[in-house]
């Protein structure tokens, strides 16, 4: 579960009095009308009007008051922004939502507001003009950019169809989608080249924290085009992306940069790249996703199921494509020019030229036998719910799915049941862990992973934008009378699968005093001793559907502890580690027909049905890695 920041409406309230945010009121389009309506036309305008000692008029603009302002824009959650040609943004500014009770988001991304294009252009167009000085800072959080095409078949720009950039944009938990340029970057077009041709200190730099790339459309770079490698991209997915060039020198790709970085020396312990992707995920895109060119970087990535994969051209050795899965992607997974030198490691591929890896952190080729999703090869299914496990089925990742209050969705790594230890996981424990020795070529995992979720720091982690982990969350459910509680526990077992009844008996086999059961449930369902329910009963079904049934109405609660395997428990050596322990309670109560006028502050049963004993992967990983 992502953790809840400190209250953006907090921060409004106790800055207020020194500096206001400008509040957009209207989603209408509107420019200079004295009124008292600010749009965000006129709100960007105000704060283009910013003098040199960095003081917002006063007099304001349009219906959008000066007075104590800051360079902060509030939009409203859930509403949509039209308009009707692009915007100029050329001083710092800051965009982001609250609700309508002027309070934060409950998590990022929740319920962002939309900026939207009525017509045939881009959004906004960053730059202030003046290429030779530092770079303004502009940044967008929880606000989608729709662009042009949402509505018909329309080209938005030449170049950017929803961003012109050349200064330092970051966005964070937003979607960008729509965009359509005839020539370049159909979401966000790069500059960075002065007009002397040299490299510019002040090209624009990108930084992507949560971003959603999605149905954006350009002959080159169809989410992102950059002059240079000038960007940081993390936590990010792009998928249905369309990049339509098909010239054979130059062909479409995700996200293109023209023309390299600064070499980095094979020497340097201390690796400074200035194009990164790291734990983000590309899937169903037209083109190749990326071109890794010297001084860029992937890591711990996802790439699956585009028509291309990554090429490689690195002339100089300062590249790097390390621990990430890179499979099945349909006219190769790596490409190289001739004269490429990039560094990779760690890969998981299927087919085309990934190199061997360095030593110690080879690149695994994939057996063609090998499915790469769960229940696609049967229904075709790409999203949505994974498939229970079975001892004859396999399937690497789970199909891609968004989780409760995580922003961006994911392909999960899958334990199979026919594994006899972690270490038959071409995934799991096949990426490096960090150290004091980390140079160019033996690039460590990213501490978190495509969720924010830490990877593990003291042993080998899984490659790929995911890291299998146990993160305990909270569950429950209040019932009224003649109701059955049915609770879906598919995010709340960590990262794991509920066990197969038929393979429960042969997890238990080892242990001195082992449970045997002729009729076990799926996720060999067990009481923890003297714990079970007293006023009804528990059935646990393959796809993780836990119902209640009572015995009779009652007035009040039910309480008990159940102990699950997964697929990610079954791994333990010890016996108390092969189970996990959900204690909870079941609350019921009948039907309320009164008014009630106080102030309910009970929380009924909901979130005391938790995940305790938690199952420590760490443990696990640590006695297997010493197998490999």
């Amino acid at each position: 579960m992502l953790k809840r920041t400190i209250s953006l409406g907090l921060l409004c309230m106790a800055s207020h009095a020194y500096s206001a945010n400008i509040t957009v009121n209207t989603t209408d389009d509107e420019d200079g009308i004295a009124n008292n309506k600010c749009s965000l036309r006129e709100a960007i305008t105000l704060i283009n009007m910013t003098d040199s000692a960095g003081k917002i008029p006063e007099a304001g603009y349009g219906g959008c008051s000066g007075v104590d302002a800051s360079p902060s824009i509030v939009l409203e959650t859930g509403k949509t922004y039209l308009l009707d040609k692009q915007i100029e943004i050329k001083k710092s500014l800051t965009v982001n939502v609250l609700n309508e009770n002027a309070g934060d988001t409950a998590f990022n991304g929740e319920n962002n507001a939309i900026i939207k294009a009525k017509g045939a252009h881009r959004l906004f167009n960053i730059d202030d003009g003046q290429p030779n000085i530092a770079n303004l800072t502009v940044s967008f959080r929880q606000v989608d950019f729709k662009g042009c095409a949402a509505d018909t078949a329309t080209v938005c720009a030449p170049t950017g169809g929803l961003i012109f950039n050349r200064e330092n944009l970051v966005i964070s938990f937003a979607r960008l989608s729509h965009g359509t340029a005839s020539d370049s970057g159909g979401a966000i077009y790069n500059e960075g080249v002065a007009s002397t041709g040299e490299r510019d200190a002040s090209a624009g730099l990108l930084t992507l924290n949560n971003v959603l790339f999605e149905n954006n459309q350009a002959n080159q770079g169809a989410a992102i085009f950059s002059v240079q490698p000038r960007y940081d991209i993390g936590g990010s997915v792009f998928r249905r992306n369309n990049a339509i060039s098909t010239a054979e020198t130059n062909p479409g790709t995700i996200v293109y940069v023209s023309r390299p970085g600064e070499a980095v020396g094979n020497d340097s312990s201390s690796v400074s790249r200035t194009g990164n992707i790291v734990n983000s995920t590309f899937y169903e895109n037209t083109g190749r996703v990326a071109n890794l060119l010297d001084g860029m970087l992937i890591n711990n990535s996802t790439i699956i199921l585009n028509t291309a994969g990554v090429f490689l051209n690195s002339e100089t050795g300062s590249a790097n494509f390390s621990n990430s899965i890179v499979m099945d992607n349909r006219s190769g997974d790596c490409l190289q020019s001739e004269r490429n030198k990039t560094i990779t490691n760690n890969l998981l591929y299927r087919a085309g030229n990934c190199g061997v890896g360095a030593a110690g952190n080879p690149n695994r080729q994939l057996a063609a036998g090998v499915a790469l999703l769960a229940n696609s090869e049967i229904t075709g299914k790409l999203e949505g719910k994974c498939d229970a496990p079975n001892k004859d089925k396999d399937g690497l990742l789970c199909p891609f799915n968004t989780q409760k209050e995580i922003f961006n969705g994911f392909f999960r790594p899958r334990l199979l049941v026919n594994y006899t230890s972690i270490a038959d996981s071409p995934i799991i424990n096949r990426g490096r862990f960090a150290s004091a020795s980390e140079t160019i070529t033996t690039k460590a995992c990213e501490s978190t992973d495509q969720r924010g979720k830490p990877r593990q720091p003291l042993v080998l982690c899984d490659i790929g934008a995911i890291e299998l982990v146990i993160d305990p969350q909270r569950i429950g459910q209040d019932i009224k009378y003649n109701q059955v509680s049915e609770i879906d526990l598919t995010d709340n077992l960590g990262d794991g699968q509920l066990w197969p009844k038929e393979e429960c008996n042969a997890v238990f086999k080892d242990l001195p005093n082992p449970p045997v059961n002729a009729n076990w449930q799926d996720g060999c369902l067990q009481f923890t001793p003297g714990q079970a329910p007293k006023k009804g009963t528990f059935t646990l079904s393959a796809d993780a559907l836990l119902k209640y049934v009572p015995f009779k109405n009652f007035h009040g609660s039910d309480n008990f502890s159940i102990q699950l395997v997964t697929t990610t428990s079954r791994f333990s050596e010890g016996s108390n580690d092969r189970t996990l322990t959900l204690p909870g309670t079941i609350v019921q109560e009948p039907d309320n027909n009164f008014e009630n006028k106080s102030v309910n502050t009970s929380g009924g049963s909901t979130g005391l049905l938790g995940l305790l004993g938690v199952l420590g992967l760490i443990g696990i990983r640590r006695r297997l890695q010493g197998a490999k």
